[in-house]
């Protein structure tokens, strides 16, 4: 199950409708109570989302502390009938908990519970508050969660009473405080086959090794089969437990690279599922005009000379000036890579003399002789002999490239929310010297 965190504002309109669709299903269909589901304080709270294969089966609200009660409030806690039963509304709830925890620390949480749900919250810390009482016609108690001081997951383990197996659920669905964050939670994992140490096989992994196998002989598995195969996932397990242990991902950097990305291949994987309009493309075109832009195409010339012989440069660039190019190459020092005697574009003159002179040449116009221009212990002179300017292209012309880089870009905010997030979410400390 793949969760999502967003904040009203970070909402896409397909995401709300969605979460509408979803509770009005629940709780004004299933439950056969009419009510004002939309109200208004949405707008005030991080939403929870859970999909599998792109369909929003589980969905929480934690609306901000002031709003319905003096601290953050749990509310709105639903899953499809056809997860039910799974302890996935448990997981989603403790998900939404150990958020709070981490937005909200050594804030009291409150709910208000279906009173036929009491025991579900009791097992999860909270505690009921005051008299049975009916809201939209259904008995409700209002209950709450005073967190320890110490944050986040911790602090939580000693309220877990329910069924072991979702001890491992749980820790799966660890909460990130964030704008907008997206997670993998692998239900499979709730159910496992073996354990070692807090690190689980799961039995869907453990069941579809055994049916590869079988299928891939004539005569299907034999009666060894089973506990040998699991002996060998077990035995890979450990492998990886111990170069942990080992700190090969600290120190080995070709695992290090790897591990990288991949988790930069998977944050930014939603853009496979990325929805936009033209007229997102055309406003991204539009905004961003420059890039799409061809750069010039510069016939340049460069003369170089030693630090030290700073006359001698602004000789040559008065000989330039005087329309003397002869004279003021005779005073310049022989280059050793030559830019050639044609139109190049931007891209490939950087080739030649890198990037900080490419600039300065773009700033000139035709015919233009820069100033003394000082670097790497030299001074330059830059004169463009002939300047090409190219026209942008159309929109529709350049449309499979302004989707791309549109796509590119969306990629990068992802990546860049997720790495705020983890800011947040982890302990970062840097020395008060650099």
């Amino acid at each position: 199950m793949k969760i999502k965190w967003r904040s009203f504002s970070a909402l896409s309109k397909q995401e709300l409708y969605s979460i509408m669709h979803l509770r009005q299903q629940v709780f004004v269909v299933e439950q056969n109570c009419p009510f004002i589901d939309a109200d208004f304080n949405d707008e005030h709270g991080d939403h929870m989302l859970g999909y599998q294969n792109n369909e929003l089966v589980a969905y929480l609200r934690l609306i901000k502390p002031g709003i319905q009660y003096q601290g953050p409030s749990i509310g709105r806690v639903i899953t499809i009938e056809k997860i039910r039963g799974q302890g996935i509304g448990k997981l989603i709830t403790l998900e939404a908990m150990d958020f709070s925890a981490r937005k909200y620390p050594e804030q009291e949480i409150t709910l208000s519970a279906q009173y036929r749900l009491l025991s579900f919250y009791e097992d999860l810390g909270f505690v009921s508050q005051g008299e049975i009482y009916l809201e939209d016609d259904i008995d409700h108690i209002k209950m709450t969660f005073t967190p320890p001081k110490a944050k986040g997951i911790k602090s939580l383990k000693r309220f877990i009473t329910f069924h072991p197996l979702l001890i491992l659920g749980f820790s799966l669905a660890l909460g990130i405080v964030g704008f907008s964050f997206i997670k993998e939670v692998d239900l499979d994992q709730i159910n496992w086959i073996a354990k070692i140490d807090e690190r689980a096989i799961s039995k869907a992994k453990y069941e579809s090794y055994l049916s590869s196998i079988a299928e891939s002989r004539k005569l299907g598995l034999v009666d060894s089969d089973p506990q040998n195969i699991l002996e060998r996932m077990i035995d890979e397990e450990l492998l990886i437990q111990r170069a942990i242990d080992l700190g090969m991902l600290e120190h080995n950097s070709e695992i290090r690279s790897i591990i990288i990305q991949k988790m930069i291949s998977s944050i930014i994987a939603e853009t496979n599922d990325l929805r936009f309009s033209k007229q997102d493309l055309e406003e991204f075109f539009n905004k961003n005009k420059g890039f799409f832009t061809p750069s010039p195409k510069l016939h340049l010339l460069k003369l170089s000379f030693s630090s030290t012989n700073k006359d001698k440069a602004q000789l040559a660039r008065d000989f330039l000036l005087a329309d003397n190019p002869l004279g003021a190459k005779e005073l310049a020092e022989p280059e050793v890579i030559k830019l050639p005697n044609t139109l190049l574009p931007a891209i490939k003159i950087r080739e030649y003399i890198g990037p900080f002179l490419t600039q300065e040449a773009l700033k000139l116009e035709e015919g233009e002789v820069s100033d003394l221009i000082n670097l790497d212990d030299q001074i330059h002179l830059l004169i463009v002999v002939r300047k090409l300017i190219q026209t942008t292209p159309t929109f529709d012309e350049l449309y499979e490239e302004i989707e791309s880089e549109f796509i590119r870009s969306k990629g990068e905010e992802m990546l860049d929310e997720y790495l705020m997030d983890l800011r947040n979410w982890y302990d970062v400390i840097k020395a008060d010297e650099l």
